[in-house]
């Protein structure tokens, strides 16, 4: 079992675990045990000792921007998104950074100790999401990017 720090919440996850989702009915779903919701945004899949990220990002037209399968870029809209694995010849790393054309942190997963701390600052749709380790908000009045 892994244990995964999103934001100010912690959740223990057996092989994956949906960080972030959205239900059939538009529902922003945060922490996702049971089967995933409609469509996954952001989760995590630990296997090999290690965890890996995975991420489906869409504009606000619902175009898909960044896809990750496994910390690797499937899918980057005009290569707005870079991923660094660190160190870059461990599998699975420790760390796997997302970050934008202006060098911003989209996503980040790391290993502290024995908790996978994962924060993030990223749309969907109409969606804003950002966690933190002082805590998670979605839609801020205040644009953090």
């Amino acid at each position: 079992m892994a244990t995964l720090r999103f934001g100010s919440n912690t959740f223990s996850a057996h092989q994956d675990f949906t960080v972030v989702g959205v239900d059939d009915q538009g529902h922003l779903i945060i922490g996702g045990f049971d089967r995933p919701p409609a469509v996954r945004l952001v989760w995590v899949v630990f296997k090999a000792g290690g965890a890996f990220l995975n991420a489906d990002l869409a504009d606000a037209d619902g175009e898909a921007v960044l896809s990750i399968r496994d910390n690797v870029i499937t899918v980057n809209r005009g290569n707005v998104y870079q991923v660094k694995q660190i160190p870059e010849n461990q599998i699975p790393p420790s760390q796997v950074v997302v970050t934008n054309q202006y060098g911003e942190t989209a996503l980040d997963l790391r290993q502290v100790g024995g908790i996978w701390d994962f924060n993030g600052d990223f749309y969907h749709r109409g969606w804003h999401v950002v966690a933190t380790p002082e805590g998670t908000e979605v839609n801020p009045p205040v644009p953090r990017v």
